[in-house]
C-alpha cells in the first residue's frame, strides 16, 4: 500500500490545530521485520527487542549482480554483529549467506533494497534463514551517500502492537578508528 495521508483538521479552516492521519504499508520506506511477517504466531514488532537495532555497525557493499552466495560475502562482513549491505539495488543474499552471517555472529542485516529477499521470491527464504536463527532485518535503508565503514547505528522500530514490520528511523553516526581520540574526550 503506498503512502497516502489527509488532513484532519486545519487552522486554515477555523480549528486551533492542524492534525493530519496517513495510511501505509507497514513495509514501505525504513523498516524493521518482525518475525511474524514469515513465520505465524512469532514476535509481532511491539515486541521487538531494542538492542539489536541499536550499536556497532559495518556498512559494506554488496558485490555483483544478483544472488550472492555464502563464498563471495565481503570479507569484512563477517564477524560482525550488525551488518548493513549497499547493494544499489543490484545485488541480494543467498539463503547460505544468510546462514553464514548468522553463524559467524550477525544479531542484525540490513539492506538499502526493500527485501533482502529477491523481487520475486514468494517464500522469502533469507528472511526465514535470518529471523528464524534470530537475526534482525532493516529493509529499505538509505545509505546512497554513505561510505563503507564502520559507525553507531540507531534504528529503533516503533512498537506497533501486532503489525508484522514497523517504520523506523536509521541514523549512522561515523565511529573513529581503533586508538583514535575524538575531540572533547
Amino acid at each position: 500500500m503506498p503512502f497516502s495521508w489527509r488532513t484532519t483538521a486545519s487552522l486554515g479552516e477555523g480549528s486551533h490545530w492542524e492534525s493530519s492521519c496517513f495510511t501505509m504499508s507497514a513495509h514501505l520506506g525504513t523498516h524493521a521485520d518482525a518475525p511474524s511477517h514469515v513465520f505465524a504466531g512469532a514476535a509481532t514488532a511491539g515486541s521487538l527487542p531494542l538492542a539489536p537495532f541499536l550499536g556497532p555497525a559495518r556498512v559494506v557493499d554488496l558485490p555483483g549482480r544478483g544472488e550472492v552466495g555464502p563464498d563471495a560475502l565481503p570479507r569484512g562482513c563477517l564477524g560482525v554483529p550488525r551488518i548493513l549491505f549497499r547493494t544499489g539495488g543490484r545485488a541480494f543474499l543467498a539463503p547460505l549467506a544468510a546462514v553464514r552471517l548468522a553463524e559467524r555472529g550477525a544479531i542484525l542485516v540490513g539492506t538499502d533494497a526493500a527485501s533482502i529477499d529477491p523481487a520475486d521470491a514468494e517464500d522469502l527464504p533469507v528472511h526465514r534463514m535470518l529471523l528464524g536463527r534470530g537475526v534482525f532485518l532493516l529493509e529499505g535503508l538509505d545509505l546512497s551517500a554513505t561510505e563503507p565503514g564502520d559507525y553507531r547505528l540507531v534504528a529503533l522500530p516503533m512498537p506497533l502492537g501486532d503489525l508484522d514490520a514497523a517504520p523506523v528511523r536509521a541514523v549512522l553516526i561515523r565511529e573513529p578508528p581503533p586508538g583514535r581520540k575524538t575531540k572533547g574526550r
